[in-house]
Formats: structure tokens, sequence, C-alpha cells
């Protein structure tokens, strides 16, 4: 699927930056130690998009919904951890079985609950339970995140989990930021507000128009993207079977007796 003509590249990035700081508009004229702080900004603008800071209409620690994709995993027979994603900062609720496998989903506990779980050496049986944490960091690398099954599947099961992930820099090879066409002037304004706050020392223009820009965008965001109410009932550990309050009749879901 090809992108949106309007959305911004990361070349587009390096001429906007570059003309406000005084440099030349073409990226292949300017010098080395030129692209480099260009670079530097851009990629700053960038996690303060995709992590901005607080301010009147957007809360603390803000999450946008195209940073929580849903993805698979496998797990292996007789295995009792799966390593999660490099790009992988945290999982969003429960695992869930493939459709057409009758089990209920797996929901995270706390890795004091997991160690007690395991005193209990269960085989033979699908997880019921996981807990997610990570790994030692290895050199050279940054830290990782797994996943823990109890008890350890007895099979491979296909999983599927919403997870909130990592982006990596925008560059020549990956010139596009998540987010889409939407987003573009946003996040040129970003990467300029940097650029004004770290080379002229100050918070101006470029400020006031990335703050308007991001409660804007965080309204569209909040608008478009979807409610997660997540599980909303109980565990029974031995069966797996889950009594909930949660009816859905006639096509009127209702949580203890309260239609939603």
């Amino acid at each position: 699927m090809a992108e949106s003509e309007l959305s911004v590249e990361y070349n587009d990035l390096m001429i906007d930056v570059g003309l406000f700081l005084g440099y030349s508009s073409d990226p292949d004229e300017q010098s080395k130690d030129e692209r480099a702080e260009i670079d530097r900004y851009i990629q700053s603008g960038l996690r303060q998009f995709y992590y901005p800071p607080a301010m009147d209409g957007v809360e603390l620690g803000y999450k946008w919904s195209f940073l929580t994709p849903t993805t698979t995993l496998a797990t292996v027979a007789d295995q009792s951890e799966n390593d999660l994603p490099d790009g992988c900062s945290r999982v969003l609720g429960d695992f869930i079985y493939a459709a057409g496998t009758f089990y209920p989903s797996i929901p995270q506990v706390s890795e004091a609950r997991m160690m007690s779980l395991r005193q209990d050496n269960r085989t033979g049986s699908q997880p019921m339970y996981c807990t997610v944490r990570y790994k030692d960091q290895e050199d050279g690398e940054g830290q990782r995140m797994e996943v823990a099954w109890w008890p350890t599947p007895s099979t491979a099961y296909t999983l599927s989990y919403r997870y909130e992930a990592y982006s990596g820099k925008m560059s020549e090879d990956q010139p596009y930021a998540l987010g889409g066409m939407k987003y573009a002037e946003l996040i040129t304004e970003s990467c300029l507000a940097i650029a004004e706050q770290r080379a002229n020392d100050e918070k101006g223009l470029h400020w006031d128009e990335f703050t308007r820009l991001l409660r804007a965008g965080v309204a569209l965001d909040r608008q478009e993207g979807a409610d997660y109410f997540g599980f909303m009932g109980g565990t029974d550990m031995d069966s797996g079977v889950r009594p909930s309050s949660l009816v859905c009749d006639n096509g009127v879901v209702t949580y203890k007796g309260i239609e939603l």
C-alpha cells in the first residue's frame, strides 16, 4: 500500500529544520556536522511526538492508539517462556487463543504470583496465566522482555495480543513516522520546537504551534481509537472457566445488569 503523498518524510524534515537553523535547503549541500545536528533535533522531535508532555487537554502519559498494534506469537510445547518482539514496551491486556480454540484468555499476573503458581508442577495443559517481565541485558543490546506461562504449554498454541510498541529512528531508509499523514504538521512542529529550544534557548512560535496541534491531535485520536474494557470477570483457577457478569443478549450488552 502506497504512503499518502501528504505524509511528511525524513528528507522533508531535514529541509524544514535545516532552513530554520539557517542552513542550506538542499540536504546534499549541508555539512556532515549540520546534518548530524538536524538529525538529533528530528529524532528528539519524534520522541516528543510519540510521548508528549502533559498540558491542558493532554494528560500525563497519553498513549497514541497507533502505538498499540496487535500481533501473534506461537508457544512451543514444553517451553515455559517466549521472547517478545524487540520493539515491545509492554503487553496490554490478555493473550487470546486463536478462533476455534475454546479456552479462556490468559490474564497477566505478578511475578510473585507466577512463582507461587509454579510451585504446582501441573503439566499437560494449556496456559491459564502469564507474567511479562524483563530479561537480563546482553552486551551491546537494550533490555528485552519475555512472557512466562503457567502451566507450561503441552503443545503449540497461537495467541494474539496487543502491545505498546517502540518505533525506530526516522531515516532515509525508514522515512515515515508512525501515525500517518494526519499528524504530518504536528510531527514537523515538534521537530522545529526542539530545534527552537536547543538552538535558540527559547520556547517560541513553534512550541506554541506544537502544543496547539498536539491538543487537536489527541482529541482526534480519542475519537478514532477504540475503547478497550479488558476482561470483566473472575477466574476459577482449577477449571480455567471465568464466570462473568458481562452479557450480550440480542445485541444489547450489559455488565451486572447495567446496559453499556
